[in-house]
């Protein structure tokens, strides 16, 4: 089973379902506000690019023993068990597959999501078909299909507007892959330094129109 870093019960996350959710580490992405920078290859500002190839999460942060993750998978009162990383699918195909038979093991009654940023879409496409997880969550993080936001990305992802291009199609694959699975949920974070509503109901039209499944809007809290 991929290293656990951080755990959580939650009934906001998923609608309706009591949910563990599982933090994994590292992700691929540098988003305003991370909520779980810490567990992030990015964070240490102490590497230079030489050195940062060494670099361990376990120097910073101590997984979670084996007993702590069985026991938390195994609570009876779960509905549902989350994997994210940061980036969940930033890890080999075949760590992520065991894992997830593994809680599936553990409680054969617990559903599976897997929370992904999108740019892994052969990753997506690949646990879509595999039959074994109940469904994604996918955070759109700009209108990927609409070039007139992506002066905005800066203020949100913090990568130049040349790599969100060669991103887009990764994004917009992973969206349609995703909507196969009968409960897939979309998710956007409402950005504070993003001062456009237009840029938000942009990507609120394009699910309803296009992905046609539900939407959220997650409120920004500064941690």
């Amino acid at each position: 089973m991929i290293k656990m870093f951080g755990l959580d019960y939650t009934y906001y996350d998923h609608p309706n379902m009591y949910s563990l959710v599982l933090y994994s580490g590292w992700c691929n992405l540098k988003c305003y506000g991370c909520h779980n920078r810490q567990l992030a290859g990015w964070l240490y500002k102490t590497a230079d690019k030489e050195s940062k190839q060494d670099i361990k999460i376990t120097d910073y942060t101590t997984p979670l023993c084996d007993e702590d993750i069985r026991l938390a998978i195994q609570n009876e009162m779960i509905d549902m068990v989350i994997l994210c990383g940061w980036e969940f699918l930033i890890h080999p195909m075949d760590q992520v597959k065991e894992t997830i038979l593994e809680i599936k093991k553990l409680n054969p009654k617990v559903l599976v999501r897997v929370d992904t940023n999108g740019t892994f879409p052969e990753k997506v496409k690949e646990l879509a078909e595999w039959g074994e997880i109940d469904w994604f969550a996918i955070d759109i993080k700009w209108p990927y299909w609409n070039d007139l936001y992506y002066s905005q990305i800066k203020d949100v992802v913090w990568i130049p507007v040349e790599t969100a291009h060669r991103f887009y199609p990764k994004m917009v694959e992973s969206l349609e892959y995703a909507r196969v699975l009968p409960y897939t949920i979309y998710r956007t974070v409402v950005y504070p330094n993003v001062q456009d509503d237009a840029y938000f109901g942009e990507i609120k039209s394009y699910v309803s129109s296009k992905l046609k499944k539900p939407h959220y809007f997650s409120n920004f809290v500064n941690l």
